[in-house]
């Protein structure tokens, strides 16, 4: 089946870069990561036809998603090893000083804690984003057509996504670029 969009959906430090270097060597849709994350309202949501578009912060987005993309629409649950999610997010809340981190704006903004977190804390606030973001994916799937990818699973879930979506292209290319690691660590 053919979609008219494939919105990859996760808390982030998963694979969505991996995910989208691999659909960018699909040739029956576009592909892009956070590509309209700095835009507001109607702008936000002009997605292409035929597009597959990563972005973490659209778990932040679901309702506007439900209601501007009801019909063909795939939505992929993009899931890796929670232990090294946290982990990685644990490194991010520590070493980045980005200043739209999700972690900084969820340990300082969502949270409203002014101050900093106690070195203690970190871990339990980074499985608190993560554990939070993994439950709002669950809940707005429930209901709504989806497939899960498994980072880690071989290339098994990645290999159904691509036939359940038709996928043409060069496919050893995008297995293979499924298989390296983009964005780590």
């Amino acid at each position: 089946m053919r979609f008219k969009q494939v919105f990859v959906l996760s808390p982030g430090r998963s694979g969505s870069k991996t995910f989208i270097a691999a659909c960018s060597h699909i040739t029956n849709y576009s592909a892009a990561h956070e590509s309209l994350s700095a835009k507001l309202g109607d702008e936000r949501f002009a997605y292409p036809i035929h597009h597959i578009e990563a972005d973490n912060r659209l778990v932040w987005f679901t309702g506007e998603l439900a209601h501007r993309f009801s019909e063909d629409v795939l939505y992929v649950n993009l899931i890796r090893d929670l232990d090294a999610t946290i982990e990685s997010f644990q490194h991010r809340l520590k070493n980045s000083s980005y200043r739209a981190s999700i972690m900084n704006a969820f340990a300082h903004g969502i949270l409203m804690k002014p101050g900093d977190w106690r070195e203690d804390q970190e871990r339990d606030l980074a499985a608190f984003y993560v554990e939070t973001v993994k439950s709002n994916i669950d809940f707005f799937l429930k209901n709504r057509h989806h497939h899960v990818v498994h980072l880690e699973d071989g290339s098994k879930s990645f290999t159904e996504f691509l036939h359940m979506i038709g996928a043409e292209g060069d496919m050893d290319k995008i297995l293979s670029t499924w298989q390296l690691v983009h964005n780590a660590r």
